[in-house]
This record gives C-alpha cells, structure tokens and sequence, in this order.
C-alpha cells in the first residue's frame, strides 16, 4: 500500500446510505476547515473523505503552504475505520512514504494538540458553536497511535526536513507544548457541561495522555512557567486553575470520566515532583490559603 493508491474498499460508495450518512457530515467538517484553507484545499480533502481519493502528492509536495491539504491528522480522522489496527497502518504508511512534506507530519501532530486538548476544553455550550474539528471518541485511538513511539516520530519528521535551519527546536516546540498550560485546560474541562459531547471524550480523561502531558513540563516550559507567573493574569489563571483541581465537587458529580480523573491527579500532584513554585501554589491551594474570584466561571 502507498499514498497514491490506498484501499479503498472502505468507503461504501456503492450504498447510498452509507454516503448519505457521509454527506450529511460533511458541512461540519468542511466548516472547521476552510477558516484556514483555500477551497482548492478544501475539495481536496473532501474527495478523500467522500470517495478516498488521494491529493496529487508530487503537487504539493513542492509547496511551502502554511496549513496543508490532507495532513496527517486528517488523513485518521478522515478515514471511514476506527479499527486501531487498520489506522496504524495507515499512520505507518504515511509517516515513510517520500510524497510528504515535513510540514504535512509536523501539521498532524501540532493541530490534533491544538484541537483535542486545547480548544476541545473550552466550555461551548455545544458543538454547533465549536468552530473546529471535532473527533469524538476516535480521539483516543489516534492520540495512542501518533504518540506510540514520540522518538520514532521526532527522528523521522527531522529526516524529511533536509537540515532546515530550526526545524528541528519547532519539532520540539510542537511536542513539548503547552507544559503547565495543560492544567489551565483541565480546569477548562471540569467546567464544561457534563453531558457535552466535548466533555464526554476530552482526552484528559485518560491515564496514558495525563502521563504525556507530564512529558512536556520539560525546562523550557519550566521558565515559561516562571516567567508567566510574574504577571497578575497569569498567577490567578494557574491559581483558578488549581482550585478547581482541589474543590470539584465529585460526590455531586458521581460516578463520571472527570470524577475518576479528579482522583488520578489528585495523586499525581500530591506524590510528583514539580517545580517548588507549582508544588507551593498546591499545597497553598489545598491549605486554603489562595483566594480567588469566581473559579467556577470561564
């Protein structure tokens, strides 16, 4: 199997159900995407949603575009299987085929981030007002595939570069991101609507995502930290943040994805090593000795 001819046989094209199913999803998909995109590029994932049919490769292979056509988030997403089987696959063909652009795999990686931990965590009252791609319980299974073997994916990304100046520090940049921002998200998530689809399948929710998100509180993030924390707005968001960690309320909550998660970070903040101004802003929070205004609120 290469990208210029997948197996299709994925895509019932035949069953007018199964198009019609696949048709009436589209205009969401289509909304999340041409804010960044020209239409060209838009057609070109839309075909490869509808049909399976793949980009002219050689094509844009030679163009610098800052947002891609079919990167490879889309091309997971995009794809009619949620089997983690036959996605990793397709993730394995990707990331060696020699018709990519770098940016077409640093893009994937960056936008998923993006999507599914950052914007996926503010409280929308629903998805009509999300203004982005919106993967649903298929999260899951593509962060365990993108982030299986991150040394394998840096190294190979790097590879396609061709020693471009700085290519390597924003492969870094995209896999170590957010660092101590990830908890401001957290506090996003617990203020969500409980039965939101959003918050239904956060990513948070999962114990090997909360493991990586432990990876990126690299030294790099660690300044940002410190050097954020200076400023008023920042110190009260992580301080909002932390008390919202602490104070949910999980017996009004019950038996719940965000309840299982309070107790697991809980752990993880108590018995972790942080910096000492973080692990400080806890024990702080847990003392009752922060104040801050309406927490509860986004």
């Amino acid at each position: 199997m290469n990208l210029e001819s997948i197996d299709t046989s994925f895509w019932l094209t035949k069953d007018k159900t199964w198009m019609e199913k696949r048709k009436t999803k589209w205009p969401a998909i289509e909304k999340s995407l041409k804010d960044l995109r020209n239409m060209v590029e838009v057609n070109v994932i839309k075909r490869y949603f509808l049909r399976g049919k793949m980009p002219n490769w050689g094509k844009y292979k030679s163009q610098e575009l800052p947002f891609r056509h079919l990167d490879l988030g889309l091309y997971l997403w995009l794809h009619p299987s949620n089997d983690p089987k036959v996605l990793k696959l397709l993730y394995e063909n990707y990331m060696e085929s020699d018709l990519v652009h770098p940016r077409d795999l640093l893009l994937g990686y960056a936008m998923f981030f993006k999507h599914e931990l950052l914007m996926a965590s503010v409280p929308y009252k629903s998805l009509k007002e999300y203004p982005f791609p919106y993967m649903g319980p298929k999260n899951i299974i593509i962060f365990r595939i993108l982030l299986e073997d991150v040394n394998y994916a840096k190294t190979k990304i790097n590879s396609l570069s061709n020693g471009k100046d700085n290519f390597d520090k924003t492969v870094e940049n995209v896999f170590e991101w957010m660092g101590y921002d990830h908890f401001l998200n957290m506090r996003g998530w617990l203020l969500q609507t409980p039965k939101s689809p959003l918050c239904l399948h956060s990513l948070y929710q999962y114990d090997d995502v909360l493991e990586w998100c432990l990876t990126t509180l690299t030294t790099t993030r660690d300044n940002e930290f410190l050097e954020g924390v200076i400023k008023p707005v920042y110190l009260e968001a992580y301080q909002k943040a932390l008390y919202c960690l602490y104070h949910f309320d999980t017996e009004k909550e019950g038996e719940t994805p965000r309840t299982r998660f309070i107790h697991k970070i809980h752990k993880i903040l108590d018995e972790r090593e942080f910096l000492p101004e973080f692990k400080q802003m806890w024990l702080d929070t847990k003392a009752g000795k922060t104040e801050v205004k309406k927490p509860w609120k986004y």
